[in-house]
């Protein structure tokens, strides 16, 4: 029974560790979009119309509580109860979390659009900043997982 525990604990561990890599390299793709719209939007100069401009970072506004609204129903308890009757608990977890950070990503790829085509660069810092702010709200926190697996081990799965 021990051996099985400690197989089931490296398992969500190397899991965890695969999610944080996966989350790191996109964070580390944000800031780098991020450098190069700063640099490339202010060589373009293209007059895109302000409304077109406007949709964009709507879209990135939707993003963003989508990102948080996600987060809430991906991670919701009966969610993860299921995923661990299944025996695919951090499977589920690695997923959602990964999914969510392809958000933010997609946020920023959305802010060096609009960076590039207003010409404006301070708009890539801008929706940087919000893709960043999704990446912190989202981040895989180890202490969290061991909670949730804590807690679905003590036999609390439904």
């Amino acid at each position: 029974m021990g051996d099985n525990r400690q197989i089931d604990k490296n398992s969500w561990e190397k899991s965890y560790q695969t999610t944080l890599i996966i989350v790191l390299i996109q964070i580390f793709a944000t800031i780098v979009l991020i450098i190069f719209g700063w640099f490339f939007s202010s060589v373009t100069d293209n007059s895109v119309s302000s409304r077109a401009i406007s949709l964009l970072w709507l879209s990135i506004i939707l993003l963003v509580i989508a990102s948080f609204v996600l987060r809430r129903v991906l991670f919701s308890l009966k969610r993860l109860q299921k995923s661990a009757e299944q025996k695919n608990l951090s499977v589920a977890l690695q997923n959602n979390t990964v999914f969510i950070g392809l958000v933010g990503v997609i946020i920023a790829i959305l802010g060096f659009l609009v960076a590039t085509l207003s010409g404006n660069k301070f708009e890539i810092l801008r929706a940087g900043a919000v893709s960043l702010v999704v990446f912190i709200f989202n981040f895989p926190r180890k202490s969290v997982w061991q909670k949730i697996i804590a807690y679905l081990e003590k036999g609390n799965v439904v």
